[in-house]
C-alpha cells in the first residue's frame, strides 16, 4: 500500500467530547493516559485516576509539503486544535521543544519540509476511579489534590509516527537571509541532480550552506535508520550534489514505490497528540470540586520568556554547526568550535532551569532561575 494512498479505516467509533482539547506531545513522562492535567496551564500534573486502556482502532496516513514553514505554524498544523493558544507543556519536552526549530524556518535560515504522517489510531481511558490515596487525601486536603491533580485528565492519545524531511539554507546573517528572501522568493528548496542555478541565485547563496536531515515523532524503522545514520548532510551551494543524493534516496524509501509503509511496526511508533477532558465532564465530581489551584499562571510568561531564549540558541547552534561542517579554514573551524560550545553550555543552563521549574517550585525561585540562566546568553 503506497503511502500517498493510505485509507482511513475505521475499526470502530471514535470518543469525541465537546470540551476536549488536543495537545502536541512532547513525549515527557507525564503524558500518559489517566495523567492529572491543569488546563489553565496547560500542564499534566499526577495521575489521580486508575482505569484501563481501550483502543479505539483506525488508521491512516497523510503526506504534506510544508514551504516557508514557521514553528508556530507547524505546532497549530499538527495538533488539530489549540486552547488559548497553548499547545505546548511548559517548561518540559526541550528536545521536543527544539526539533520543532529543526524543521522549519528560523532567523537565519529558509526551510521547507515534507511532512509524512501516519496514526494507527487512539487509546481511551475507560472505567476510571480515583486512586484510594486521593480518596482519602480528598477529605483532610482538598487544595492539595487540585494542585496535585489539576482540573482535568488524560483520557485519549494518539499513537503513530512523523516524519520530517527539511531543506534549510542557512546565512551567515539576517541581512543576507532577508535578501535571499526578497530577491530569490523560493519556496522549495528540495533540488535535482539537474538543478540549474542562476546567477542571482548564486549571488544570493554564495556564503550560505545548504542542509538536509531527518527528524522524527517516531517512525524510525531500521532502514530509515541506516540511511539517516550520519545525521544532517551539508553541502556548499556550489556543489549540492551529496545532499541531492541523500534526499533522492530518502523519497526513494519513503514515498510511493518504496518500503516504508511495509516496514513500519508498532514498536517504531510514539505518542503524536493528546485529549484532555476535565473531571466534572467524566462525572468524577470528587476531583473536579477538590479545592481552588494555587498554581500560578505566571508560569504560563516564564515558560515563554524561557522558550524565546532557548529558541535563540537551538537555532545559533544548528547555524553554526552548518558553517562548521563544510569549513576548510583550520583558524574559522576553530572558532567556530568554540563559539558551538559556549552556546552548548548556555543550552544546558536554559534546560536545566526549564527542568527545576517543571518541578512547580514557585514562580519566585523558577524566575530566579530561570534569569540566572539567561544571564548567561550573549
Amino acid at each position: 500500500m503506497h503511502l500517498r494512498t493510505i485509507l482511513i479505516v475505521l475499526c470502530g467509533l471514535l470518543s469525541f467530547y465537546a470540551n476536549a482539547h488536543t495537545y502536541y506531545s512532547l513525549n515527557t513522562e507525564h503524558e500518559k493516559l489517566g495523567q492529572g492535567f491543569e488546563q489553565e496551564l496547560g500542564i499534566p500534573l499526577e495521575s489521580c485516576l486508575d482505569g484501563q486502556w481501550q483502543f479505539q482502532g483506525g488508521s491512516m496516513g497523510d503526506l504534506a509539503y510544508r514551504g516557508d514553514f514557521d514553528s508556530d505554524t507547524m505546532i497549530n498544523t499538527i495538533t488539530g486544535s489549540v486552547k488559548a493558544g497553548i499547545n505546548l507543556v511548559i517548561f518540559g519536552g526541550s528536545a521536543k521543544f527544539s526539533m520543532r526549530r529543526k524543521v522549519t524556518k528560523n532567523r537565519n535560515s529558509a526551510a521547507s519540509a515534507v511532512e509524512l504522517t501516519y496514526e494507527k489510531g487512539s487509546y481511551n481511558f475507560e472505567n476510571r476511579t480515583t486512586k484510594p490515596a486521593f480518596v482519602e487525601l480528598l477529605s483532610t486536603d482538598p487544595t492539595q489534590v487540585r494542585n496535585r491533580c489539576g482540573d482535568s485528565f488524560i483520557h485519549n492519545i494518539k499513537l503513530g509516527s512523523r516524519i520530517y524531511v527539511t531543506a534549510k539554507l542557512h546565512f551567515k546573517d539576517r541581512t543576507k537571509y532577508e535578501w535571499f528572501q526578497t530577491k530569490i522568493k523560493v519556496k522549495f528548496l528540495f533540488f535535482s541532480k539537474t538543478f540549474t542555478k542562476t546567477k542571482v541565485f548564486q549571488e544570493a547563496t554564495k556564503d550560505a550552506v545548504y542542509t538536509i536531515q531527518v527528524n522524527t515523532d517516531g517512525g524510525m524503522t531500521p532502514e530509515l535508520a541506516r540511511l539517516s545514520k550520519n545525521g544532517t548532510i551539508h553541502c556548499k551551494t556550489d556543489n549540492l550534489t551529496p545532499c541531492i543524493t541523500y534526499a533522492d534516496n530518502l523519497f526513494s524509501y519513503l514515498l510511493d514505490g518504496g518500503e516504508y509503509v511495509d516496514d513500519l511496526k508498532d514498536e517504531h511508533l510514539n505518542v503524536l497528540k493528546y485529549e484532555v477532558e476535565s473531571y466534572e465532564d467524566s462525572g468524577h465530581y470528587d476531583l473536579a470540586y477538590a479545592g481552588h489551584t494555587a498554581l500560578s499562571n505566571r508560569y504560563i510568561a516564564l515558560s515563554a520568556r524561557l522558550r524565546s531564549y532557548q529558541d535563540l540558541v537551538y537555532d545559533e547552534i544548528e547555524r553554526l554547526s552548518a558553517f562548521k561542517a563544510v569549513s576548510e579554514d583550520p583558524l574559522e573551524i576553530e572558532q567556530l568550535t568554540a563559539r558551538i560550545s559556549a552556546r552548548n553550555t548556555q543550552r544546558i543552563g536554559l534546560e536545566q532551569a526549564g527542568e527545576y521549574c517543571a518541578t512547580l517550585p514557585g514562580t519566585t525561585l523558577c524566575e530566579n532561575r530561570i534569569e540566572s540562566a539567561i544571564a548567561n546568553v550573549d
